[in-house]
């Protein structure tokens, strides 16, 4: 398996992680109760904590990136397009990505937003760079 698909499937474990963390506060705030029932109060319902609102953005921005991050991989996997550029990419956007759930999680500004922009411009725009001079 290549750096960038290693990468991808650090990437997805956050996410992982970050759902898990997010339904575990949800629990903690309004009771399993919720979590067992078909959810028709939607996602503005009392008892919910800024803890839990912070992980529910986190998870949206993970997938947002995702979305962009992952077809990225898929084709130069499909192309064969490894190389240093792709490579180191690859692991800048694991990392920051890995800092931006740390950092919103926990609240820390403007830490996140840096880390968000590391992920967003330098490490995608890295991987297009690699693939396009593969």
């Amino acid at each position: 398996m290549t750096v960038e698909l290693w990468a991808l499937l650090g990437t997805i474990a956050i996410l992982w992680v970050a759902i898990l963390a997010q339904q575990i506060a949800l629990d903690k705030a309004v009771g399993a109760q919720y979590a067992l029932s078909n959810r028709e109060q939607g996602h503005n319902f009392k008892g919910a904590t800024p803890l839990h609102g912070r992980l529910t953005r986190t998870v949206r921005n993970h997938v947002e990136n995702l979305a962009i991050f992952a077809p990225l991989v898929l084709i130069a996997a499909a192309a064969g397009a490894s190389n240093v550029w792709t490579q180191y990419a690859a692991i800048a956007f694991f990392i920051s990505r890995f800092l931006h759930f740390f950092f919103y999680t926990a609240g820390i500004t403007p830490f996140r937003s840096f880390a968000w922009a590391i992920s967003f411009f330098l490490a995608i725009g890295g991987f297009v760079f690699g693939l396009v001079t593969a």
